[in-house]
């Protein structure tokens, strides 16, 4: 729907710059409104970002999300991720 209401790329890509921003330093927010904005990172901006092709940008704002979203989860993916193969 957000897509069909814009005229301009340029604002969508605006949208997606500064929730990136807010994701990236919202240490300082309350538990209850870091959660509530990773879910609307991953319901809304994330695949606004894959279908215009953005991968770096959905990838960031995914990666931001799921560690606040499931943050046992995403230390165990960081956690195998940094192992060195074949261990």
């Amino acid at each position: 729907m957000l897509l069909a209401m814009v005229d301009d790329i340029r604002v969508i890509l605006v949208k997606l710059a500064d929730r990136l921003h807010t994701c990236a330093r919202w240490v300082r927010l309350p538990e209850e409104k870091r959660l509530r904005i990773a879910q609307e990172t991953m319901d809304i901006y994330a695949p606004i970002a894959h279908r215009w092709a953005w991968e770096k940008i959905r990838s960031e704002l995914e990666d931001l999300a799921f560690r606040y979203l499931e943050p046992e989860a995403s230390e165990g993916c960081c956690a195998n991720s940094k192992r060195p193969p074949g261990q």
